[in-house]
């Protein structure tokens, strides 16, 4: 199997998707040691904002991202609450793409899409601070893949079926209604759902009427747009990150209806609530 890789004459790019923030010096030193390591890469800052140790957004963010960065890229996603203990390190291979993150169900979302083509154990250095990972195992990594070095020589191959993988994420439909859970809340107010666009469109679609049902009850409409919507309506949305997503019309649908990330939501399909 050879790695993926850019076309000739691209530079090779790295992505960088953490809990650090930017009010302590956790980004500038990951970008540091790629100066040094990686210094004709092109780095992608998908998001430092992940809330601290929030590994469902992580998942999310992650999955909505990845299909955006050019084939062959590689992608250093850490949020690590386990950092230091026995988790694993591993790099996972996706739609032509080099991901590497803690085996802690970061990668869950990709993995249900069956996207994950090939994985691998990374050894952690035993020079390795046991509370940055982030700057002294995965940003390493991800420079040594971003140079050409392929997976193998890095780590051992182990079965995708082995990572660990979120529990309770994965929607439910059965008696008329559908669970799912509230991967994010954007600073819109939007809240996306645990409910794959290619997957559920269908079955939303033929649902005469829709109700959230719990935790609170609100007739919820299917609109295509957030501007559909009239004042206080409540909107079902398919969204540009590959998941439906609650909204409202320019208010917070998350402030609205009291949701947060992992909150479960339930939707009644044939009766409004």
């Amino acid at each position: 199997m050879s790695r993926p890789a850019l076309q000739a004459g691209h530079r090779p790019v790295i992505g960088l998707l953490t809990d650090f923030g930017l009010s302590d010096p956790y980004v500038g030193q990951l970008k540091a040691v790629l100066a040094s390591l990686a210094p004709d890469a092109a780095i992608v800052d998908i998001t430092h904002g992940v809330p601290p140790h929030n590994i469902l957004a992580g998942a999310f963010f992650l999955d909505a991202s990845l299909p955006w960065m050019p084939p062959g890229a590689v992608v250093a996603a850490v949020i690590d609450p386990g950092v230091g203990t026995a988790r694993r390190v591993v790099c996972i291979e996706a739609d032509d793409r080099l991901v590497l993150v803690p085996d802690n169900g970061l990668a869950s979302l990709v993995l249900s899409r069956g996207r994950i083509d090939a994985a691998w154990v990374c050894a952690v250095p035993e020079a390795a601070s046991a509370t940055f990972h982030g700057r002294d195992v995965f940003v390493p990594l991800a420079a040594a893949l971003a140079g050409g070095q392929h997976p193998n020589t890095l780590g051992s191959p182990i079965d995708p079926g082995t990572l660990a993988v979120l529990p309770g994420i994965a929607p439910r439909h059965g008696q008329g209604v559908i669970s799912a859970v509230v991967l994010h809340a954007d600073r819109f107010g939007n809240i996306i759902l645990s409910l794959d666009i290619e997957r559920w469109r269908d079955i939303l679609d033929a649902a005469p009427r829709l109700g959230l049902c719990s935790p609170v009850r609100r007739t919820v409409r299917r609109v295509s747009a957030y501007a559909g919507l009239a004042p206080g309506e409540v909107g079902l949305v398919a969204g540009s990150q590959g998941y439906f997503e609650l909204a409202m019309n320019r208010i917070s649908a998350a402030e609205t209806l009291g949701l947060a990330s992992g909150d479960e939501i339930a939707f009644s399909l044939d009766r409004e609530e």
